[in-house]
């Protein structure tokens, strides 16, 4: 009986205290509470910074334009953007604020000519129509100290790292911009070989990716795609990445070797390799504009010019880029017109270090063939060389790494053409 009595006496207590009218949270604070907490102290953080942030920020969610550094200042509601890409002085001020959507989110809200170029579809350098270069503009704030503040894209998921300039050890903005720029263009190759283990493998750049080719262990190909982004010093990639068993996170540059040498050793080299001139033109993509042709080349394009304001077939559309590069394994004329993009294959051989021989293959890819028979597009290619080959001699401004190439017909000196590594949007107009 006692074990009875000792038990309804501690259920009389329990029910008492449940029945107490006066309640404690054993939670402590509110969530609204803790979460307007969070995000006073987050942005506590982000003003903090007297000089402001460096971001190194990659758009797209594969990372397949490497990455690029961006200067930040928050203070008062409002953010200063600074960019590598932009001239070193300019700046461009807008809103931003901080919200709850599962956590904090920065969100740089109102359109900042430098940040948002990363984000804004009307750009199509990048993903083609509509989508630009498909960065984001919402970030998790996953991290927020005075040391590091580390982000998350909302849409790409891509990690974001700031962290206070002065740390840069440059004096301004300005100064550190112009150390970027002025890096980049003295490390600016097209390829390497990575000397590793006592091996050489082909690495090609890609905008601001290398890709890695080699056999594993088993004889199979592999193809590794390593983002990176400038840095004073050389190159820092995203994560890092195992190659032919070595996990490297970056590279040092010397400017007097012209060679990058590995963080994690130093007997793993990246060694620019300059391939001849025509070699470089089929590995790459070379974009036209109407301003940058010969005589001969724009009568041409002027049919197709005439058509697209006549023929119903293209009625509203415009040609949104042109270039040559590579689809499908085939060297091509590949195009956009307004969101319908196609290629159309070329035959090529190469003649010494300076010459291509072209000539139409009768075949292409997406809408290629479409285009070619509807739209006038076999004027665009007879210049190239069409009904019968053309060789061109090619000429640049800078052999590492040309920012154009040169073709200039062996035949015809009224038909020449002068494509460029940067992409041209609506080449008509250019």
């Amino acid at each position: 009986m006692k074990k009875i009595f000792e038990t309804l006496f501690l259920l009389a207590v329990f029910t008492l205290a449940a029945c107490s009218p006066q309640e404690d949270n054993i939670f402590g604070e509110s969530s609204a509470n803790r979460i307007d907490a969070t995000m006073k102290a987050d942005n506590d953080i982000l003003t903090g910074a007297a000089n402001g942030w460096l971001m190194q920020y990659y758009p797209q969610s594969n990372r397949i334009y490497g990455g690029f550094n961006m200067l930040v200042k928050f203070g008062n509601g409002k953010v200063t953007v600074a960019g590598e890409l932009e001239d070193s002085q300019a700046t461009a001020t807008s809103l931003y604020s901080l919200k709850q959507s599962a956590g904090p989110v920065l969100s740089f809200d109102e359109y900042n000519d430098i940040f948002h170029y990363f984000s804004d579809p009307s750009y199509n350098i990048g993903g083609g129509s509509g989508k630009g270069l498909e960065g984001d503009f919402e970030f998790l704030i996953l991290k927020a100290t005075a040391d590091t503040v580390k982000l998350k894209g909302k849409k790409t998921g891509n990690i974001v790292i700031m962290t206070p300039f002065a740390k840069t050890g440059s004096s301004s903005w300005a100064d550190y911009i112009e150390t970027l720029q002025a890096t980049d263009a003295a490390m600016t190759f097209k390829q390497f070989t990575y000397q590793i283990n006592g091996k050489t493998i082909p690495v090609k750049v890609d905008g601001r990716t290398l890709i890695f080719t080699y056999e594993n262990a088993d004889g199979q190909e592999i193809s590794v795609t390593v983002p990176y982004i400038i840095t004073p010093t050389g190159y820092q990639l995203y994560e890092p990445e195992e190659i032919d068993g070595l996990t490297i996170s970056g590279f040092t540059f010397d400017p007097v070797t012209e060679t990058f040498t590995a963080f994690e050793n130093s007997n793993a080299k990246l060694v620019p390799v300059i391939p001849p001139i025509n070699q470089t033109f089929i590995s790459g993509s070379w974009y036209f504009a109407y301003s940058q042709m010969g005589a001969w080349t724009k009568l041409n394009w002027d049919v197709v010019k005439s058509i697209y304001a006549t023929n119903p077939n293209v009625a509203g559309e415009r040609i949104q880029y042109a270039y040559m590069g590579t689809d499908s394994g085939n060297f091509a004329f590949i195009f956009s017109s307004s969101g319908y993009t196609g290629s159309l294959y070329f035959n090529k051989t190469l003649v010494g270090d300076d010459k291509i021989t072209l000539q139409f293959a009768m075949a292409g890819g997406g809408n290629g063939v479409w285009y070619h028979n509807n739209a006038g597009f076999a004027n665009l290619l007879n210049p190239l060389g069409y009904a019968d080959s053309r060789t061109f001699t090619l000429t640049t401004d800078l052999l590492k790494s040309p920012s154009w190439i040169k073709l200039t017909d062996d035949a015809n000196p009224d038909n020449w053409m002068l494509l460029t590594v940067s992409s041209v949007s609506y080449p008509f107009d250019k």
